[in-house]
């Protein structure tokens, strides 16, 4: 125990030595670090407002799902009572259109 924390104690003042020390330029060891760790946040910060977006999308998607599963039953229907409705005229259309190419057949082969 008694030399873990001295280690610690030298770590610690050898990475303060060395975080004060800057090279030709000027610039100390732990700016890149740092310029790397703030980017590291940015893009941390811009998945998490990304993910809350999606988050937010799918929620929206479960809660408009019951309507649009109402609209298209509600839509079928129609379509079913519309069928339903026309078929006697399309009955009656489909025996004129046949009456019709009887009497056709009919004279062109008495001529």
């Amino acid at each position: 125990m008694k030399h873990f924390l001295l280690g610690t104690i030298f770590g610690a003042a050898a990475g303060t030595v060395f975080s004060c020390m800057k090279d030709s330029e000027g610039n100390r060891p732990g700016k890149p670090l740092k310029d790397e760790f703030d980017a590291f946040k940015h893009e941390t910060s811009r998945f998490n407002q990304a993910l809350q977006k999606a988050k937010k999308a799918s929620q929206d998607l479960n809660d408009q799902m019951p309507q649009a599963e109402r609209t298209i039953s509600d839509i079928s229907d129609n379509i079913e009572k519309y069928s339903r409705h026309i078929e006697p005229t399309v009955d009656k259309i489909k025996q004129k259109s046949d009456q019709l190419n009887q009497d056709f057949g009919e004279n062109n082969i008495v001529k």
